[in-house]
């Protein structure tokens, strides 16, 4: 995972080689991370991969899509 902050800006990014079950134990991190750059920064964080906030969105929804990536990934470009 990397976060990039710039000030009035931030960045998260979620390597694909993650599927399920892992999936959701990775996704749970940039979540936890995307609330505290939100409140320390005063930043409103989206997911734009599912189309969700992160303070409230559902990390299981990002999973499925992480893992999704994932799988085809690792079938196609492998």
């Amino acid at each position: 995972m990397q976060l990039e902050y710039c000030g009035d800006t931030a960045h998260l990014e979620v390597a694909h080689r993650h599927s399920g079950p892992a999936a959701l134990e990775v996704m749970e991190l940039p979540y936890r991370i995307a609330r505290i750059v939100e409140d320390e920064g005063g930043l409103t964080g989206h997911d734009f991969e599912v189309g969700q906030p992160t303070r409230t969105g559902d990390p299981v929804k990002a999973a499925v899509r992480l893992s999704g990536v994932s799988d085809w990934a690792q079938h196609h470009l492998s």
